[in-house]
């Protein structure tokens, strides 16, 4: 790696959407930029989460744009190998990431218990646990906030200012300025792009005068449909289920997702949309854990929001609205006949109290399981969101009989209009700009938005794999 002066090696969300890691090397100083977990299927993403292509001791720091799992969730594994150095983020982000990587340890270990279980009836090589509680603890003293709009350096010759991304609350793009040896890059990172006009959030802001630009593409190739629809195809839904006496639910990203559902259900029950019969439960533990923190930041809310709350609308606080705490009150949710709607983690249906949810409801034709976030290859989502006859719960194959209904307008990512139209402005008010890398998507979505960026001959475009190092 001697050759080059200032270098990037992508080693996650690269030919794929989860694992985001990027490994600047400036002034033989290593800044990793993002630490997320590699979801899909279980052995392929425990291998990958386990073994990083570097040393996490060589690093300086780690800068993050955002507190979701799949860009912040191998933080505690680098402080069991032996990083030591700084987690840069946003207040707001550092305040999240404290119960989302409590969370993650519960679950490392717990999934890693099931595993065993099966591995050991089988007589097969038993799992270790990534993580657990301990270097959880450690990496959450290494954390260190910088405002919004606040130039600081991360590391010698590396300068980062964060910026608003609108994806989810505390969400920042990264502006990277690097220096060594008399040679200067500006590199821009989008981190996960929000859309223009979602519930709750600020819109996302835009980078602009870059070297180069490393730009997201989870929808680079599809639209969602308009935000304003996101009401009524949920009363649709609603509605219907609650005529056959089933029960709708929802798998949901315990931060950003949940809380962007309550806002538009708080909205609908105001204006008697829904059936005033039909409670609401948040069955997360962690998703009740950032609502509360959501509370606490309305400075960050978009106007629309704050005008709601005025008006005497809290969206996280609305007739029959109930937050479930304990597990025995998780377990009494499961009364067949009794219309409610069910709001559980996880998003990509891979752990927490939405599999009993749906091991104890996907057989009733009466529920709807109703899909409102992207699910990645390979995982129990993708599979009952492509309606497969029968999906294995807690390894026992169920036969899939609920509704399943897919909501396109609920997204936090920018569709393809909305990345191209970003990419269009950066390279307006970039005259420098050489290179954009097109990361965190897959082939379908990825390379169709490759082609639109390359048809503009200005820059080289790449769509980095996994490993992949190149010199800005």
């Amino acid at each position: 790696m001697e050759e080059f002066l200032l270098n990037i090696t992508f080693h996650g969300a690269a030919g794929e959407v989860t694992g985001s890691q990027h490994l600047f090397e400036v002034n033989k100083h290593k800044v990793l930029v993002e630490c997320g977990l590699f979801q899909g299927r279980r052995e392929e993403a425990y291998n990958k989460n386990r073994h990083p292509e570097y040393k996490a001791e060589d690093l300086h720091a780690v800068v993050l744009s955002h507190a979701h799992l799949d860009h912040s969730g191998k933080l505690p594994r680098l402080a069991k190998l032996g990083f030591t150095g700084p987690v840069y983020a946003t207040p707001t982000t550092v305040e999240l990431c404290a119960p989302m990587l409590r969370d993650s340890a519960h679950v490392q270990q717990k999934d890693i218990e099931f595993v065993n279980k099966i591995h050991r009836r089988k007589h097969q090589p038993l799992f270790n646990v990534l993580y657990g509680l301990e270097e959880t603890e450690q990496i959450l003293k290494q954390f260190s906030s910088r405002p919004l709009h606040s130039r600081f350096e991360a590391a010698p010759g590396v300068a980062v200012t964060f910026l608003e991304a609108g994806h989810v609350l505390g969400s920042a793009q990264i502006l990277l300025e690097l220096e060594e040896r008399g040679k200067k890059r500006k590199i821009g990172f989008t981190g996960d792009l929000g859309r223009f006009n979602l519930p709750l959030l600020k819109d996302p802001e835009q980078l602009s005068d870059l070297d180069a630009l490393i730009i997201e593409s989870t929808y680079g190739n599809r639209e969602h449909d308009p935000v304003s629809e996101s009401g009524s195809e949920l009363v649709e839904v609603i509605q219907s289920a609650y005529q056959k006496r089933g029960k709708v639910l929802i798998p949901a990203f315990a931060l950003e997702r949940t809380q962007e559902l309550l806002y538009l259900l708080a909205g609908l029950r105001a204006s008697g949309k829904l059936p005033s019969d039909m409670p609401v439960y948040v069955d997360s533990p962690l998703a009740i854990k950032c609502t509360e923190i959501f509370s606490k930041h309305a400075a960050e809310y978009d106007d629309e929001t704050r005008a709601l709350i005025q008006s005497g609308t809290n969206p996280f606080d609305f007739p029959g609205l109930h937050y479930v705490h304990s597990v025995e009150e998780s377990m009494a949710l499961n009364v067949p006949g009794r219309p409610m709607i069910i709001i559980a983690a996880s998003g990509m249906m891979e752990a927490g109290r939405i599999l009993h949810h749906l091991k104890n409801n996907i057989e009733d034709s009466r529920n709807t399981i109703l899909i409102v976030s992207f699910q990645a290859e390979h995982t129990l989502g993708r599979r009952i969101a492509e309606r497969m006859p029968d999906v294995a719960i807690f390894g026992e194959r169920m036969p899939l009989r609920a509704r399943v209904k897919i909501l396109n307008t609920f997204s936090g990512h920018a569709g393809r209009s909305d990345l191209i139209k970003y990419a269009q402005t950066v390279v307006k008010n970039s005259p420098r700009l050489k290179k954009v890398f097109v990361v965190h998507g897959e082939e379908d979505q990825s390379l169709p938005f490759m082609k639109e960026l390359k048809s503009w001959n200005s820059f080289e475009c790449l769509y980095p794999r996994r490993g992949q190092s190149v010199e800005l």
